[in-house]
């Protein structure tokens, strides 16, 4: 199952990508920064991004062991 953002940057047709931030539109629990990267991710699109990376697909990074005080 596709996130919103997802199902935005894999849209066919400009009139499928509003449809969907009309959908968007009634998650009434969504916070103002999930709506605003639904809409940055329609301009993306519509600006011809083919592939932008998210959070969950960007390398995790190794912490540093603590060091414990003697």
């Amino acid at each position: 199952m596709q996130g919103l953002k997802q199902r935005i940057l894999t849209a066919t047709s400009e009139d499928e990508v509003q449809k969907l931030l009309n959908e968007g539109k009634t998650y009434e629990f969504a916070s103002k920064k999930t709506r605003n990267s639904w809409v940055s991710a329609a301009r993306r699109k519509a600006a011809g991004e083919k592939y932008v990376a998210t959070k969950a697909e960007k390398p995790k990074s190794k912490k540093k062991a603590r060091r414990t005080r003697i």
